[in-house]
């Protein structure tokens, strides 16, 4: 009785790492790069498309459920800059290529200098969107994502507020921190 114990309990002990297998999935994955937001100027008010630094933090509860946090910096006019922090969930379909969808609530940070108005202003914000990821080998994958962004901010004196959105394309590489 007691061999049949331990050799049950060693067959178990292998069978873990064959288990542990089926869930292998990215747990923690940050990414840089560009992304071009599309978005009033705040020197002119025209919608013009603007460049800046993306990066996104995710933190993967299941194979296809987890938390995301996108930080990006817009250059929004000359010497004007919107710095946006979103933080929410992302859903993902892993297979050789993963789409996934996301969403999420923030802040959107906006400064102005120039020669005329010095100012800043925080604003509620809102993000959405999908993208995909294309894996370059075990813990690099190459992202293309495209979101819209929204903020609660009031460019204009003469009314009480409203939403001013754009949408934002984002591209950069996926590094994976933990397995």
């Amino acid at each position: 009785m007691v061999k049949t114990i331990v050799v049950a309990c060693f067959v178990l002990l292998l069978a873990i790492p064959a288990l542990a297998q089926s869930d292998d999935y990215p747990k923690i994955q940050t990414s840089l790069g560009y992304a071009n937001l599309s978005f009033p100027d705040l020197n002119t008010g025209s919608t013009g498309h603007h460049s800046g630094f993306s990066n996104s933090t995710g933190f993967n509860l299941t194979r296809t459920l987890g938390l995301e946090n996108y930080m990006g910096i817009y250059s929004v006019g000359s010497g004007s800059t919107l710095i946006a922090d979103f933080f929410g969930g992302k859903a993902t379909y892993r297979s050789k290529v993963s789409p996934y969808a996301l969403a999420g609530i923030g802040v959107g940070y906006f400064s102005i200098s120039n020669q005329f108005v010095y100012g800043s202003t925080s604003s509620f914000a809102t993000r959405y969107g999908a993208g995909i990821d294309v894996p370059i080998n075990d813990t690099m994958y190459w992202k293309v994502e495209y979101s819209r962004m929204n903020f609660h901010v009031n460019f204009n004196p003469a009314s009480t507020g409203s939403w001013t959105g754009g949408n934002n394309i984002q591209a950069g590489i996926v590094f994976t921190l933990t397995q």
